[in-house]
């Protein structure tokens, strides 16, 4: 790069990529270098940003989403052209539907050859489409000249409305070509509404004149930074919080208003809410998986506030909609309750515990809760436990108790296999001096298992319990409850995992109890190398 005059620079597309990063403030990215992105990779490595080296594109886009879920800033991914984009779609899927915010760019093949399927290397029919269905905004970088102002855009989608993932392609003769360019001007993202506060007091009266007021607190509860006033609100109102599972730690779930993510229709907390007389439901689309095919039933009075305005009508059409940012709005809801209800009517909190230990005790997988509980012993207050799509991971969603947002990660919206693992990387990448566990089954860890290299390659001092029934124990028990016992294709070999890890050079443990789990995992948490924490349990069917 050579700087032409104070505001004019000289530079390749490639350095001009790297450099956009650097000005916004990214410290980290995850990639696998290729052929296609050798441009890229050297600008990189002229760089201040760390580059974390992953096994596969999918761990790629994992580590990215773990990253940005546990820090709350982007998680950013360089891929190569075809196999690359296909291999991390999958990654940025999860990361779409939990709503968290993804940088992914990708190089293309040369100009003249795009979309054109001439045979060149890592030619894919139309990548842009590919990207389109993952993410809110997908941009093609057609001249060097335009790399600064494009990334600006990015970073505005980036910064602005729901956080989703965007995609940025550029075409290998861009990455190595020279521009002269200034400074790109700020670029605007979506305008976030502004509520008024006529309305917002309006909102605050409704909940203020109700008996038996109930907060359900969604993902973006926690993505917007809205848990402070999450809690105020709720004291506010003396009113229980229901969460969902994104919506974890919203609230502190030791708080005598929680209710946990533990709503399941016909149970304790269901019976509950349908005596609750209005609502507010804070960043949530209370989709079919989070209400059970739309079988939550809520009152007639019911605010939700959403900065998305297709989500806001969605599933469940609010009395009283508040768009906008979650945190802000809430905020200002709170406020306007200090004069409105100091002191609620009725205190429901003794009401509140004794519905939660109802539900928890007739949880379907409250037997199973002794290594939750261990879990939780184990982990840090501020620990964050990064789960998978797995039978003990939902009982980590019902029954394991999180007390501080982004500390408790699932793939919840796409339900992808093989996220723990890369999403727990990305977690202690960007947050090294917290405690990280990622919990995993055995099925499920073989999905990312490579990306085990990843870990030990970066020093990584990460337990990572593989709960081993030798089984794909969900869809077993879905063909036992759906298909009469009819068995077929989820039965496993499995490598010996303590083996898998002394291949590596890391300690690799098989405790046979609950009590023994929690000591090596305190014991990992003590080393600079990750631990492979291989439990043999009970099959579920």
């Amino acid at each position: 790069m050579v700087a032409v005059s104070p505001q004019t620079l000289t530079a390749t597309g490639a350095e001009l990529v790297i450099r956009a990063l650097e000005e916004h403030g990214v410290d980290t990215v995850f990639g696998i270098p290729g052929v296609h992105t050798l441009a890229l990779y050297d600008a990189l490595g002229r760089s201040s940003i760390r580059h974390v080296l992953a096994r596969h594109e999918q761990g790629v886009g994992f580590m990215a989403d773990g990253y940005a879920r546990a820090t709350g800033k982007p998680g950013v991914a360089v891929i190569i052209t075809g196999p690359g984009v296909t291999n991390i779609a999958t990654a940025v899927g999860e990361a779409y539907t939990d709503s968290t915010p993804l940088l992914v760019i990708s190089s293309n093949v040369e100009s003249p050859y795009l979309d054109a399927m001439r045979g060149n290397l890592h030619d894919l029919k139309d990548q842009m489409g590919v990207m389109q269905a993952v993410t809110k905004w997908n941009a093609r970088v057609a001249d060097p000249g335009d790399v600064s102002r494009t990334m600006s855009q990015a970073f505005a989608q980036l910064e602005s409305g729901r956080p989703l993932p965007v995609h940025v392609e550029i075409p290998l003769d861009v990455l190595d070509q020279t521009a002269s360019v200034e400074a790109p001007a700020p670029a605007a993202g979506d305008e976030t509404p502004l509520v008024s506060d006529e309305t917002i007091e309006n909102a605050a009266r409704l909940l203020a004149g109700a008996q038996r007021p109930i907060i359900y607190a969604g993902g973006g509860a926690v993505s917007s930074g809205a848990a402070p006033f999450v809690l105020e609100l709720a004291e506010r109102l003396n009113a229980p919080v229901i969460t969902s599972i994104m919506g974890k730690g919203a609230i502190p779930e030791d708080h005598p208003l929680s209710l946990g993510a533990l709503w399941s229709a016909g149970n304790a907390v269901d019976d509950y809410l349908q005596r609750a007389d209005a609502a507010i439901v804070i960043g949530s689309k209370l989709g079919a998986q989070a209400t059970q095919m739309f079988q939550m039933a809520l009152p007639d009075t019911l605010i939700r506030i959403d900065i998305d305005p297709r989500e806001m009508t969605l599933n469940a059409q609010p009395s009283t909609p508040l768009l906008g940012d979650a945190a802000q709005i809430t905020e200002r809801l709170a406020a306007a309750l200090s004069d409105a209800r100091d002191l609620a009517e009725v205190d429901q909190t003794e009401e509140v515990q004794a519905v939660r230990q109802a539900a928890e005790k007739t949880s379907w997988f409250a037997e199973r809760r002794a290594y939750v509980d261990a879990l939780r012993r184990a982990i840090p207050r501020d620990g964050v436990l990064s789960t998978d799509m797995t039978m003990m991971s939902y009982v980590a969603c019902g029954l394991y108790p999180v007390y501080e947002p982004r500390t408790f990660f699932f793939p919840s919206g796409f339900g992808t296999l093989g996220f723990s693992l890369p999403a727990a990387i990305g977690a202690k990448i960007g947050r090294p001096d917290a405690a990280v566990v990622a919990m995993v089954g055995d099925g499920g860890f073989q999905y990312t298992m490579g990306d085990l290299g990843c870990a030990v390659q970066e020093r990584l001092g990460l337990p990572i319990v593989i709960f081993n029934d030798s089984t794909y124990s969900a869809v077993k028990h879905a063909q036992l409850e759906e298909r009469g016992g009819r068995y077929l294709a989820v039965d496993l070999v499995n490598p010996d995992y303590v083996k898998l890890a002394g291949a590596y050079g890391i300690p690799g443990v098989r405790p046979t109890s609950p009590e023994a789990m929690e000591r090596e995992i305190r014991l990992a948490f003590e080393r600079d190398l990750p631990t492979i924490i291989d439990v043999p349990i009970e099959p579920w069917v």
